[in-house]
């Protein structure tokens, strides 16, 4: 019987705090579990803002990149336009340049016949004054001739 009650005695306080120890473990335990979740919860919220501010800068960066693509695209067109003006009037220059070219070249090919004209008439008025001067001493002589009697040089 004393063991008994000396079990008893013993074994209910043992039991009250191990019950006690189990209880401030249950909880520790429950906290931690609280904390866990509420630290989960916290880095769920903090991974999805930063997700959500990934996918933001990502999309924005996106939206900026198509936007100077387009701009860029404009920008070409309008540089296509202005290139094809420019060699219009390129080419309406090389027209006008090269008509000039010829007008001059004609000009010069009409002052080369013009001086060939020249020649040649300076060289017929000089013939034709040696041929008028042959006829006019011809013509003088004739005139001598006549004043002689014919036979009266005998």
């Amino acid at each position: 019987r004393y063991f008994r009650v000396h079990r008893a005695r013993v074994v209910r306080p043992v039991l009250q705090m191990f019950a006690a120890v189990l209880q401030t473990h249950a909880d520790t335990q429950k906290g931690l579990r609280e904390d866990a979740e509420t630290s989960r919860g916290t880095a769920l919220a903090l991974v999805s803002g930063l997700t959500e501010s990934l996918v933001n800068t990502l999309n924005g960066g996106v939206a900026d990149v198509f936007e100077d693509q387009k701009r860029i695209a404009q920008e070409a067109l309008h540089l296509k336009s202005k290139s094809q003006k420019f060699a219009n009037v390129t080419g309406e220059w090389v027209t006008i340049v090269e008509g000039f070219d010829a007008r001059l070249v004609a000009i010069g090919s009409f002052e080369a016949w013009i001086k060939k004209i020249e020649f040649d008439l300076n060289n017929l008025g000089g013939a034709m004054g040696k041929v008028l001067t042959k006829q006019a001493a011809a013509v003088a002589e004739g005139k001598r001739e006549e004043k002689v009697p014919p036979g009266g040089d005998e």
